[in-house]
């Protein structure tokens, strides 16, 4: 919206009545009558507008914000605006409805939702995980009202026990790596191993926890030999005494 200057000035002599020469935006220094007022109350499309002080004359301000769901066109949520001389408040930029871009996909995952351009503050989408996989996080999944999705799950690995030859704590219960359904556990799970004391006298635990297809083993760890495993079962670092 243009403005419409007043007459232009260099000092208060140069303007008539009660007018005064003030700046006025663009237009520079105009013969402005200081109590002009600009329209009160106003209502500007998808927003709220409020006054930034008790009062709409020249040169007071009033504060514009979008709407949930709305943002500017420069990408902001709010602004101010000044009562002009011409009795007009200075434009601001419309709010428009904000949307979001299409959702990513996610790896070893599907995403479940209509495929289009753009999605509406609020619309929801759905992630799962292929079999075998672990979803960490909401499988559902919100447009905000800033334009961006709410936060987007994993698929999570599940991990192989990286031994072969040894017990170990899962679930509760002392097992076999051959008692642990195909040697694997789910993201998060706790696995427990035993190590062997400095004196080799005694064992203690040390956990260790599955995340996202790797289980470390604890530095403390050595895994039986062949002959250890098999000639001398009793002997292993599970089945001595705690320390």
């Amino acid at each position: 919206m243009g403005q419409t200057c007043q007459k232009s000035c260099l000092r208060h002599q140069d303007c008539s009545g009660k007018r005064r020469c003030l700046c006025d935006g663009l237009c520079g220094l105009s013969c402005i009558t200081p109590s002009r007022t600009c329209p009160w109350p106003i209502q500007l499309i998808h927003a709220e507008v409020r006054l930034k002080g008790e009062s709409h004359h020249f040169r007071d301000e009033m504060m514009v914000s979008c709407r949930p769901g709305f943002k500017m066109s420069n990408g902001r949520n709010a602004t101010r605006s000044h009562c002009r001389g011409d009795r007009k408040w200075s434009p601001t930029p419309a709010c428009q409805e904000v949307f979001c871009p299409p959702p990513r996909e996610i790896e070893n995952g599907h995403l479940v939702a209509v495929e289009k351009p753009r999605y509406q503050a609020s619309e929801v989408i759905y992630y799962l995980c292929k079999r075998n996989f672990y979803l960490d996080g909401s499988n559902r999944v919100v447009c905000q009202k800033n334009g961006s999705w709410s936060e987007i799950p994993a698929c999570r690995g599940r991990c192989k026990i990286p031994v072969q030859r040894s017990r170990i704590v899962y679930q509760g219960k002392k097992l076999w790596i051959g008692e642990v359904p195909e040697g694997e556990v789910q993201h998060l799970e706790e696995v427990t191993f035993f190590c062997r004391s400095q004196n080799q006298s005694c064992s203690y635990q040390v956990v260790s926890r599955c995340f996202d297809g790797h289980l470390p083993l604890p530095n403390c760890y050595r895994e039986p030999t062949w002959v250890q495993y098999t000639i001398f079962p009793k002997k292993l670092v599970s089945e001595i005494p705690s320390c």
